[in-house]
């Protein structure tokens, strides 16, 4: 028998406020445990929560990038239940009216384009992080997490595939990004997922018993675990046995996963509206608000870098995958007059560097004019493209202006054909075989000896004139 995978998503999105949802500690990546919490993050008897306005204007945002239904009159919930990092024994999120709901996204799948439901997006507080320590045999608690605003945003279960996962994990993740509302670094825990996943013969309509794939911050790991789940439950399916309705722990060692605990329904979190915080009236002239600042998205980005800059679909795709990308290309290109030159350093050699150094690219320093000016060196004449790579390290690495950096270290190109003739007649003298081989019809022999002239030029021999007067100087030999 042929089996169906379906998958839902809910996505946890850590927004990029500078401080927490109901408090004003600060929201910053790291530092030492416990230093970035208060009376309210941390649950103290007598503390209540003030709601953050920019939490709700970003959910507004994501809301109509997804094209989802916004609730007017929204509210919040505490959902009930004791772990060790939620000091309050319950979190503050929304069950009943959330901020959002009934959206989709198109992702381009192999057989088209597929619209993916969006069940809902609701805002809600982080909990805090576990640590634990099997040197000591304890586990240790570190609340600076606590209270960072979230969006989660479930899907339909509408996924049927690892990859097709993937594609609508990265076109949100892109969406994100771009509207500024957080910074989806998967690594440090500001976008993660939980994976529902389920299986059924092809052609029924009837869903499957799903488990649960909890906190997975990692593409890679979802993909695999997506495709290990599936192929398990058809193996009990297969087997006769039971597919028990469980959360699951995906151990990315092992590649395989184990059970957590039974999954819970919302009854079990006995939700109930939070006494401390008023409904939130979202009015139509906030929406507005809201909607005429939104930032452009990839797509009409793509759009627009193929009409106006002639680009390619690859180009604009690749150039359109993350907003620090998007804007140094954009900046670059107008600077420069030069788009097609700017796209291809973007695609070469910051893509590179981003890969080499292990980091997102809004961490690598290229200022735009600083890379405008090695383009139109490049354009000009004055350097080839091999000193500009060259120059192009040193911008990122010791923050360089590219005109002085050329004029100290005299980089500039020769192309003086009188000092590139003697260089050539040089080097023809000290390689009398090379002249027989290039008579010979040997192409190898002018190669070579571009390459000699280079190196005696140390690389600022002008590429077009030198391979000009070499093939003169050979043909009259």
């Amino acid at each position: 028998m042929s089996y169906e995978t379906v998958i839902g998503l809910e996505v946890h999105v850590e927004l990029s406020t500078a401080s927490k949802i109901f408090c004003s500690c600060e929201t910053t990546f790291g530092g030492e445990p416990n230093t970035h919490c208060c009376p309210v993050c941390t649950g103290l008897p007598g503390a209540l929560p003030v709601l953050n306005e920019q939490v709700v204007d970003y959910a507004i945002r994501t809301c109509l990038a997804t094209h989802c239904a916004i609730t007017p009159l929204t509210r919040f919930d505490r959902k009930n239940y004791f772990y060790p990092d939620l000091p309050k024994a319950y979190q503050i999120s929304q069950l009943h009216k959330p901020i959002g709901r009934n959206g989709h996204l198109e992702i381009e799948t192999a057989e088209g384009l597929k619209k993916i439901g969006i069940h809902e997006i609701h805002m809600e507080e982080d909990a805090g992080k576990l640590i634990h320590d099997p040197w000591e045999d304890c586990t240790l608690v570190d609340y600076n997490r606590c209270g960072v605003p979230l969006l989660e945003i479930v899907s339909e279960p509408d996924l049927r595939s690892a990859e097709e996962a993937l594609i609508y994990l990265e076109k949100l993740r892109s969406i994100l990004q771009f509207l500024g509302v957080s910074d989806c670094r998967m690594e440090q825990g500001s976008l993660r997922a939980d994976v529902n996943v389920s299986v059924r013969p092809v052609g029924s309509q009837t869903f499957g018993t799903r488990t649960e794939m909890k906190n997975m911050n990692s593409f890679k790991a979802i993909g695999r675990a997506i495709v290990a789940e599936a192929k398990r439950q058809i193996d009990l399916i297969e087997d006769g046995k039971t597919i028990k309705q469980e959360t699951r722990r995906w151990d990315e060692n092992k590649d395989s996963s184990f059970a957590m605990r039974s999954k819970e329904d919302a009854m079990d979190y006995r939700y109930f509206p939070d006494p401390d915080l008023v409904a939130i009236n979202i009015t139509p002239d906030w929406i507005e608000r809201v909607r005429s600042g939104l930032a452009e998205l990839p797509e009409s980005r793509r759009a627009r870098y193929i009409a106006d800059w002639q680009l390619s679909e690859y180009e604009a795709g690749v150039l359109t995958t993350h907003p620090a990308i998007a804007n140094l290309f954009e900046e670059t290109a107008t600077l420069s007059g030069r788009p097609k030159d700017a796209a291809s350093w973007m695609l070469g050699e910051f893509m590179q560097a981003a890969k080499e150094q292990e980091c997102e690219p809004q961490d690598l320093h290229m200022p735009a004019q600083s890379l405008a000016t090695l383009i139109a060196r490049v354009a000009e004449g004055v350097v080839n493209r091999n000193t500009a790579k060259k120059i192009f390290t040193q911008i990122l690495e010791n923050k360089v202006d590219p005109d002085a950096y050329i004029e100290q270290n005299g980089l500039r190109m020769v192309s003086n054909p009188d000092a590139l003739k003697d260089k050539i007649a040089e080097i023809i003298a000290a390689n009398p075989q090379s002249i027989v081989d290039y008579k010979a019809g040997k192409t190898k022999a002018m190669g070579f000896l571009v390459g000699q002239v280079m190196r005696a030029m140390q690389g600022k021999a002008d590429p077009q004139l030198l391979n000009e007067l070499l093939k003169d100087a050979l043909d009259r030999a």
